[in-house]
């Protein structure tokens, strides 16, 4: 199984970053510009065994995916695993820590594994690990650029 760990400093207290970064109707943006992402279940409560499916798009393929929440300390952590989807696993836990006086410390930690035996982990090692660093990273970045301008 691979592994990826992104961080980032918020400037916004953790229930407000967490409040946002948890809700699944603020993905299409914060990913907008790399992946296209319509939620298919916009009404689904965030507790532990619910499922959200979303209609993800890149390079013109869509596909259907469905995270099941595994853990949830409100203002603390999300865990979710893919239970439809592209990876034949992905597990994501999203921490949240106090900064300072007014920030949040954001850690993606995800655990995955690529299908396709020996040419998915091939493809990982050229192409994927470094791509989804840098989509972890990018809706970080958007998340950090949605508090400072409010």
């Amino acid at each position: 199984m691979a592994h990826l760990q992104i961080s980032e400093i918020i400037p916004a207290s953790r229930m407000e970053v967490f409040d946002y970064l948890t809700d699944p109707t603020n993905l299409p943006e914060l990913l907008r510009g790399s992946v296209d992402v319509r939620v298919v279940t916009p009404e689904v409560a965030l507790k532990r065994g619910n499922e959200v499916h979303f209609m993800m798009s890149r390079f013109g393929l869509s596909q259907s995916i469905r995270f099941r929440v595994e853990d949830l300390l409100r203002g603390s952590r999300l865990s979710y695993r893919q239970s439809e989807g592209v990876f034949a696993a992905w597990n994501h836990t999203i921490k949240f820590d106090e900064h300072g006086d007014s920030g949040t410390l954001v850690t993606d930690l995800v655990d995955y594994e690529v299908p396709m035996g020996f040419f998915g982990h091939l493809a990982d090692d050229l192409i994927l690990k470094k791509d989804m660093s840098r989509l972890l990273a990018h809706r970080l970045l958007k998340a950090k650029e949605y508090f400072e301008q409010n």
